[in-house]
């Protein structure tokens, strides 16, 4: 057999390159000299052993990622992944195996709720992912990580018929309209406070989502699939078309304005100056913006609305809808499963 003895990383290796019967020496060599090339390549391009985890978060990671990255989600997830992935800045990215990261997300699991050790885990996913394509690790230690099961997870809630009714009643007028958009076409805060006269259809109907308010500022929605057109029910559109005669006349002119009629609410401010202090008395200032997104997507499941319809009217897709969103009342699932036993048991 002709072989070719050489070292890649250190180590001894050999190649087989044909059978000595079958192949000349020339042929042998000219072989040769194609496969080392290949090595060679390979080792030029190998990653650099010195290369840190924080020097390529910094230097590579974090611009690649804040060039794809809207405003609000840069906000957060680049301030959780310096707070929380600090601890690997000086540690080599090849010392940064399965077992060391895995054991890091067990003891933040004991720290922390289940939703930010899960993003950590994504964070620590889009690091790597970029490591490995750029060449700085020759693997990914990352695609086995899984979330403890220890992780605590957020209690989430909705709010049942009943108290949708005594949240809206107890509200200001212009904060009732604002209710009503979120709780009844599942609107998120930013999108009902990005609207403008030329967004909402004479009749009040129809509601374009083309962007939203971000800590004041315009952005566009927070997915492609939330550029979309929302339905608005019968009550909810009588409410907004009484509200829409207090508006601006000109198509720019802001639905839900400050106190400078030329920039839109806040909706921290509408939420912490105008909605809470009411809701406090009925022990619902639990049910913030997120809560009557849930509230929309729980009890429209509950009113037999097909589940990709209210996906589309919301703005996200129906594993989101179903698995975030949705929250199945107890009473519905007590009759689920009344109607299982009835179904099995005979006697």
């Amino acid at each position: 057999m002709w072989v070719v003895l050489y070292r890649e990383g250190g180590a001894r290796k050999y190649e087989t390159l044909g059978v000595f019967s079958k192949m000349s020496k020339s042929d042998a060599q000219q072989k040769q000299a194609s496969f080392m090339s290949e090595v060679n390549a390979r080792q030029a391009s190998a990653p650099d052993p010195e290369n840190t985890f924080g020097e390529f978060l910094d230097g590579m990671a974090l611009p690649f990622l804040r060039s794809k990255w809207k405003r609000s989600t840069a906000a957060t997830t680049e301030n959780r992944m310096k707070h929380h992935l600090s601890k690997f800045g000086d540690m080599k990215l090849e010392a940064m195996t399965l077992k060391v990261l895995q054991a890091f997300l067990n003891r933040k699991a004991r720290e922390l709720s289940h939703s930010v050790v899960g993003h950590l885990r994504w964070d620590l996913r889009s690091v790597f992912k970029l490591a490995l394509a750029e060449g700085a690790a020759h693997r990914d230690p990352t695609a086995s990580l899984y979330i403890p099961r220890g992780a605590a997870s957020e209690p989430t809630r909705a709010m049942t018929g009943e108290e949708v009714e005594q949240y809206i009643a107890v509200l200001g007028y212009r904060e009732r309209v604002i209710a009503h958009l979120a709780i009844f076409t599942g609107m998120r805060p930013g999108e009902i406070l990005g609207l403008q006269r030329r967004h909402v259809s004479e009749d009040c109907r129809r509601v374009v989502i083309d962007q939203r308010i971000y800590r004041g500022e315009v952005d566009t929605p927070k997915t492609r699939s939330s550029r979309r057109t929302v339905a608005v029910p019968t009550k909810t559109a009588t409410l907004l078309k009484e509200w829409m005669e207090l508006v601006g006349t000109g198509e720019n002119a802001w639905v839900f304005v400050s106190e400078n009629p030329k920039q839109p609410v806040w909706r921290d401010n509408v939420w912490y100056r105008h909605m809470k202090p009411k809701l406090d008395p009925l022990d619902l200032s639990w049910a913030n913006f997120q809560a009557l997104r849930r509230t929309h997507a729980s009890l429209g499941h509950e009113a037999g609305i097909d589940p990709k319809v209210a996906a589309d009217q919301r703005g996200h897709g129906i594993g989101v809808a179903l698995d975030v969103y949705t929250k199945a009342a107890l009473t519905k699932r007590a009759e689920a499963a009344e109607l299982l036993e009835t179904a099995v048991l005979t006697a």
